[in-house]
């Protein structure tokens, strides 16, 4: 649906409503006249399967729907005494599809990209979101990294889509003083770099103070494959650096090894398991040895983390890990958001971190442990500072997009199309 978008300056240009169905019966469109909209990042149109894809921030959505509004203020940054996460934003899509769980694997439903969205557009929305909560002028962010498995493109990145959008460094001539990359490593494309982040931002030459790193996918699947089941669709972007940080990043320990579990070739649509080295060799092995490594070489016990976050596949997996390891029920529980949105690739634990900040207090530890198939892993430890108390409100936490009254559910086949068009 189009039509004529009116600005407070009197500006008025065409544009596009998105993430509305209109109803099979005869619609009034004099009802939307005045009505407010919120502009959003999508989709324009694509040049069949092999061309460029256009994108426009000429999209709109109604104010009073899904997505309230949210004023970009920025804020000065106080001194912090260490590195970390100076603000993060989750986008996690309006649409949902309910699961038919029969395998005991804890996914009750799962989030839906609509027809116009894909792994850039999440990107974006994470993007400002983190912005927003930060409140970091995006001037002063200099390295933008996107980790996906289900990019647009094989050889474009999203990255400086991003960077375009999000105008993130010094303009000059059209292009912004920022870099950045997109990075894979199946599920832990972004957690990776989460460490590459704080120490750019602690290295002099640098020249820049934040760093923005980003999960997003539209989670990978064949139809009726047991996984497209449990996959979902959604971004977390994390905003790193010295000034303003709401954790600092304590300690990092990676674990990696050549194990096959998961996997897709050049040319393949969808990814296929390893059979035999999915599960016990793979997630298992490298998520314990990570975390009980963390914890050894922190001098922590489990008791001494309030919150535990994981890569999770599935809602029993970080479970079952994370009890190997010695926590309790209630460290994990907030950030099994797996069990209402999926599994989101390269957003699952940016997303599960993104929950349990939600909830955190000042001097909360929180342990979070991403998986890569391929396989690897990677343990951090963070500690909150009372700065996360003075930015709170500027965030849309991840409960309330979860429990949102203006959700909506498409069937099997809704959810196919869909997830075919935006990939």
């Amino acid at each position: 649906m189009a039509g004529i978008i009116s600005f407070d300056d009197g500006t008025r240009v065409p544009g596009k409503i998105t993430d509305y169905i209109p109803p099979k019966e005869e619609l009034d469109v004099t009802r939307f006249v005045g009505k407010g909209v919120i502009p959003r990042f999508r989709r324009l149109y694509t040049d069949g399967s092999q061309g460029l894809i256009y994108y426009s921030s000429l999209n709109f959505s109604f104010e009073d729907d899904y997505y309230p509004y949210q004023e970009y203020v920025k804020i000065s940054q106080n001194t912090s005494e260490g590195h970390g996460i100076v603000g993060y934003g989750v986008y996690l899509p309006k649409f949902r599809i309910k699961s038919e769980d029969e395998s005991g694997l804890g996914v009750g439903e799962r989030t839906v990209p609509f027809v116009d969205e894909d792994t850039a557009t999440f990107s974006v929305e994470a993007g400002k979101r983190a912005l927003i909560h930060s409140g970091v002028d995006c001037r002063y962010v200099k390295k933008c990294f996107v980790g996906s498995e289900s990019s647009p493109y094989a050889v474009k990145p999203s990255m400086s889509t991003v960077c375009q959008a999000l105008q993130l460094g010094e303009e000059y001539e059209g292009g912004f003083f920022s870099g950045g990359i997109d990075s894979q490593f199946a599920c832990k494309a972004a957690t990776d770099l989460f460490i590459d982040a704080v120490a750019l931002v602690a290295y002099p030459t640098f020249g820049g103070e934040y760093v923005m790193v980003i999960g997003s996918d539209n989670s990978q699947a064949e139809r009726n494959d047991p996984l497209d089941f449990t996959v979902g669709a959604g971004a977390a972007a994390f905003l790193f650096g010295k000034r303003g940080v709401i954790a600092t990043l304590d300690h990092y320990v990676p674990y990696t090894s050549d194990t096959p579990d998961f996997y897709r070739r050049e040319g393949q649509k969808y990814p296929r398991h390893g059979g035999r080295f999915t599960g016990e060799p793979a997630y298992f092995k490298h998520v314990v040895t990570a975390m009980k490594t963390a914890l050894k070489v922190s001098g922590l016990s489990p008791k001494d983390i309030r919150f535990v976050a994981c890569h999770s596949p599935n809602a029993r997996y970080p479970y079952l890990a994370a009890l190997e390891v010695g926590f309790e029920k209630e460290q994990i529980e907030h950030g099994l958001v797996v069990k209402y949105i999926g599994n989101l690739y390269s957003g699952s634990s940016p997303t599960s971190l993104a929950a349990v900040l939600d909830v955190a207090e000042p001097c909360d530890r929180i342990l979070m442990t991403s998986y890569g198939s391929g396989a690897g892993s990677e343990s951090y430890i963070f500690t909150v500072t009372k700065e996360i108390e003075k930015k709170r409100e500027r965030s849309i936490p991840v409960k309330l997009q979860i429990e949102n009254s203006h959700k909506e559910y498409v069937d099997y086949n809704t959810y196919r199309e869909w997830k075919e068009a935006s990939l």
